[in-house]
């Protein structure tokens, strides 16, 4: 079976590995992710048709519904839903999921984690939408306070939505991209790239504090001249003599 071509378990029908629902009769979509090399195959593939790699099958998730209603889609409550390991709250209309803090960390924890949470995130395989100039700040599933919006471990170039108290939303797709980024050694890249920050913040502080000291050296007792003029004059006298030394012909 071609690991690119997806068929509805309900009906039959092809479906796009970026459809989160059947098209023709709304059904889940039913993919793994393989946990070698992250590819969409049927969740009824003994095998994964990119890299070979044994699949093993999602057990049936149960559906049910949600108190939560989705901060993208107006009066759109929620499923809950398996996403792995962990039940989630994802939208059957837009595709976003939301996790909280605890479950996202148990979700991207480990590469097998990784593998069995993105056996029921579609991939995309088209053009990237073009990003919207207009920053839409979204409420909270929870506490519907306005969520922060960053971008994750600063160099993913994925911008989440997030409650610190309460969780993360992720629109269609950006989970994934989020997994993939770590698999990918990102949170490392990202760790490295703040540790030389931080250190260039230091070098930076120190130079300043050097730069203070020469232009105001009366903030140092060590170059004070107030109480000791004669150390003022030999300075002033140095100055002065250095100067004309520049001049002497």
């Amino acid at each position: 079976m071609n690991a690119d071509v997806i068929r509805c378990e309900a009906c039959g029908g092809p479906v796009a590995l970026d459809d989160v629902r059947c098209r023709s009769c709304g059904s889940q979509v039913a993919t793994v992710a393989c946990p070698n090399c992250m590819g969409m195959v049927s969740a009824h593939a003994g095998h994964c048709g990119h890299c070979g790699a044994a699949i093993i099958p999602l057990a049936a998730r149960n559906e049910t519904p949600s108190n939560l209603a989705c901060p993208s889609c107006k009066d759109v409550k929620l499923t809950r839903t398996q996403l792995g390991d962990v039940e989630v709250d994802q939208c059957c209309h837009c595709g976003g999921v939301w996790l909280r803090q605890d479950l996202f960390d148990q979700v991207s924890a480990g590469k097998e984690a990784r593998g069995r949470a993105l056996g029921v995130l579609p991939t995309s395989t088209g053009p990237k939408a073009t990003a919207s100039l207009e920053v839409r700040y979204r409420p909270c599933p929870v506490c519907s306070r306005l969520m922060n919006r960053y971008n994750y471990a600063r160099i993913s170039g994925v911008i989440i939505d997030g409650c610190k108290n309460d969780g993360l939303w992720f629109d269609k797709d950006e989970l994934r991209q989020v997994l993939e980024f770590i698999q990918g050694g990102g949170l490392d890249k990202s760790h490295e790239r703040e540790v030389a920050r931080l250190d260039q913040e230091q070098r930076t502080k120190a130079q300043m504090a050097r730069i203070d000291l020469g232009m105001h050296p009366s903030s140092y007792g060590e170059f004070s001249t107030q109480g000791d003029s004669s150390l003022g004059n030999s300075l002033l006298s140095n100055l002065m003599d250095g100067l004309m030394d520049h001049f002497v012909v």
